[in-house]
């Protein structure tokens, strides 16, 4: 998140460029002409991508005409997402956005699409493309773009349903995390910061566009290499945010099974695992629940207690299983990103994944939480009990496919982690599987 310039402009409209010289000064003319019949105050970035043509000459005369236009060159071809980030990163508005400078989607759509995040609310504004077969005459790229759609839809599960659209509008206020932390430089970027968005529980707006296919103008898109390069970073892009199913045990492929096995694991004691940690947070209160799985604390016990929940979780499938249950959720790295501010973090089961910094992990939580951490942890593990072959069974089957799962707590080493830190509270049943300490400020 960024703070808003002083004097930034309504509008940005960064314009990626590779290779346009047949259309450029016709779409710039056109693009203008849409943005002049407004009352925004805008300015257009064009980023040239390296262009082997006249793409940079005209760029530098028609930014030397227009004051509201500026142009910056990549030395060496980057790709489409690296264009737009360079865009994005030296822009300054309160809306910034691109769109296609070949105009298969119209100019006239940048208005409303702006009007959805400035006005609406919404984080980010995308075109939803409807094709005309008989007129776009490449009927096997509408075909392989509504596979690929499809492919997402599935794979992703975010609702998003296109992903790849040539206009996407962004509030810079919220959105900038997502935008320039993308990590894709090429055609992949377009899915990914839409995936990146979904994940971080931004809005997301989808307006039908209707996209028209410019017959004089050669596509520099090449459907096999293109299409197999997509797939690929696709599947690393769900390893990436714990979608991919190879890295982890198939405990954690969905909420539905790891709140099962859960259940199953600590019988009668599921309820009260929960209820113990709602006991410690008074109604109304502020609550970051971190490693949050598919919500369970909140659909447990929290939603009636009118607090404000946040679930932050590693993994994509217990996000949206979370979302699926009503609590506000998004994905969070905890070894890298800034923990949220609130009344009170709450840490369940998942302390070990982080030794031997438990100590430290605890800090952060602390520096978050303005009245108190809950930290509950199992202290009765089959990983660390039984012969050689269960340990290593239970190991596997609740390996997250992040952080390092071997080394767990037994009640003797979580009371001492309790006591080095200073917890006001620590509670523990005979023969129950977790433990709980409370660390107030």
């Amino acid at each position: 998140m960024t703070d808003e310039p002083q004097g930034a402009p309504d509008l940005s409209l960064v314009v990626p460029c590779y290779q346009e010289e047949g259309h450029l000064r016709e779409s710039v003319a056109a693009v203008i002409e849409t943005l002049d019949a407004t009352r925004l105050d805008y300015e257009i970035v064009f980023v040239d991508d390296a262009s082997r043509d006249a793409t940079p000459a005209i760029l530098e005369d028609l930014c030397a005409a227009r004051p509201r236009c500026r142009a910056l060159f990549h030395p060496h071809n980057r790709g489409r997402g690296a264009a737009f980030k360079t865009g994005y990163a030296a822009s300054r508005g309160r809306v910034t956005g691109f769109l296609d400078i070949d105009l298969e989607v119209a100019p006239h759509y940048i208005p409303p699409l702006f009007r959805l995040v400035d006005g609406r609310g919404f984080d980010v504004a995308t075109g939803y493309r409807h094709y005309l077969l008989r007129q776009t005459g490449a009927l096997h790229r509408h075909v392989a773009s509504t596979v690929y759609r499809m492919v997402c839809r599935f794979l992703l599960g975010f609702g998003i349903r296109d992903s790849e659209t040539g206009c996407k509008f962004f509030r810079r206020e919220t959105a900038s995390g997502v935008v320039l932390g993308s990590e894709s430089d090429g055609w992949f970027w377009d899915t990914e910061v839409l995936a990146r968005a979904a994940l971080a529980d931004l809005r997301i707006a989808e307006m039908p566009v209707l996209f028209l296919r410019r017959s004089d103008k050669q596509s520099t898109v090449r459907l096999l290499h293109d299409s197999w390069a997509y797939l690929a970073e696709l599947h690393r892009f769900r390893g990436k945010v714990g979608l991919g199913l190879a890295s982890k045990s198939p405990v954690y492929w969905t909420g539905i099974g790891y709140e099962l096995l859960m259940r199953v694991l600590y019988r009668s004691g599921f309820h009260v695992l929960y209820a113990g940690v709602a006991d410690h947070v008074p109604s109304g209160a502020k609550v970051v629940d971190v490693c949050a799985g598919p919500g369970t604390l909140w659909h447990e016990c929290l939603r009636e207690k009118g607090v404000d929940y946040l679930a932050l979780d590693f993994n994509g499938h217990f996000v949206m299983s979370a979302r699926r249950r009503g609590a506000r959720a998004r994905w969070f790295d905890l070894r890298h990103e800034e923990i949220p501010e609130a009344d009170i973090v709450v840490l369940g089961s998942s302390l070990y994944h982080f030794r031997p910094h438990e100590d430290a992990l605890l800090a952060r939580l602390m520096r978050a939480a303005r009245r108190s951490v809950i930290v509950t942890e199992p202290v009765v593990n089959l990983a660390s009990q039984g012969p050689m072959w269960l340990r290593r069974l239970a190991v596997r089957l609740t390996d997250p496919g992040s952080g390092e799962p071997h080394e767990r707590f037994d009640l003797g080493a979580f009371e001492a982690f309790a006591k080095r830190n200073g917890a006001a509270v620590f509670e523990h049943q005979s023969g129950a599987r977790n433990a709980l300490a409370v660390f107030e400020k």
